[in-house]
């Protein structure tokens, strides 16, 4: 990872974008990562099928606040369908950092996982 990727990944964990909750939020779930202990809460506010806003509440470490912030930006104005058809590779990407190492592929699928879970159980909640 070159320097300034490292940079803007540094500063985005240490002031994450579309982090705080969505007050009526049509769909929210809060998960968590069994390997690491990261634990997210995540909100998403539609209209029809289009994702109108996007956040996540919670901590975790670098790799899984970076991810679930970006994901939030990158959902924002897509179809709900969206969420369903994301994996790894798609996490990957936004990240920009190549292939995650398989010890933490849980980390950075924590905010994923937590988003599909949300559209599965519309309003349901581990807490």
């Amino acid at each position: 990872m070159d320097e300034d990727r490292f940079y803007e990944l540094s500063e985005l964990y240490k002031n994450p974008k579309h982090k705080g909750k969505i007050e009526n939020a049509d769909y929210k779930y809060e998960d968590f990562s069994i390997s690491c202990g990261d634990r997210f809460s995540v909100y998403l506010k539609t209209e029809g099928k289009k994702i109108k806003d996007a956040s996540f509440d919670g901590n975790g470490c670098v790799i899984s606040t970076v991810a679930v912030s970006k994901l939030c930006d990158f959902l924002i104005g897509k179809d709900i369908s969206t969420i369903e058809k994301m994996d790894l590779k798609d996490i990957e990407n936004l990240l920009g950092i190549g292939k995650i190492s398989s010890s933490r592929i849980d980390c950075a699928l924590v905010g994923l996982k937590a988003f599909k879970r949300a559209i599965e159980s519309k309003n349901s909640n581990i807490y």
